[in-house]
């Protein structure tokens, strides 16, 4: 009867959050509708590969995925600080602590939305966070609320796949 019982609570358990593989070209192409052709600042075809290649690396294209880093905030004297828990959430991997609300660790909220809801199936409100992410910087530059948090996030896209350009995703083109 136990067995029973945690079986179907894994499973009822899994089914609350519903997320998917999506394809490299899906990604493409969902960031592309983002791209305003009459802003030269914005998304560039390069930038594009860029982030793609982060997505791959990052959550494997999988719309549920969550990591979770421990930061040791132990310092070199006996005394034990507790470790500071950050998790990254959905297919861009985006911090609880700056851009969602988990509910347990502080944040800054910038895209006013639960983390949950960046591990959902749907991609829309993930793009809507990344491009309210992305305005931020563009619009402030140095001045951007929270920008080293920003900067960060774009300096590891940069980090992973600073050699990837609009060549790698040629694949997706429809001929």
């Amino acid at each position: 009867m136990k067995v029973f019982v945690a079986v179907l609570l894994s499973v009822l358990g899994a089914s609350l959050v519903q997320g998917r593989i999506v394809s490299k070209c899906e990604v493409q192409e969902a960031l592309a509708d983002l791209q305003d052709p009459n802003d030269p600042r914005g998304l560039t075809p390069d930038l594009l590969a860029k982030i793609v290649c982060h997505v791959e690396l990052a959550s494997g294209f999988n719309t549920s995925a969550v990591t979770r880093l421990d930061h040791d905030e132990s310092s070199a004297s006996s005394e034990e600080k507790p470790k500071e828990v950050h998790s990254l959430y959905g297919l861009f991997q985006l911090s609880n602590q700056l851009v969602c609300s988990d509910g347990a660790s502080p944040s800054h909220n910038i895209c006013s939305m639960s983390c949950n809801s960046l591990i959902d199936d749907d991609l829309s409100d993930d793009l809507q966070c990344v491009s309210k992410v992305a305005g931020a910087l563009k619009k402030n530059g140095f001045r951007a609320k929270f920008f080293e948090n920003l900067k960060q996030w774009f300096m590891n896209i940069y980090r992973q796949c600073g050699n990837k350009t609009s060549a790698d995703l040629d694949v997706c083109v429809q001929p």
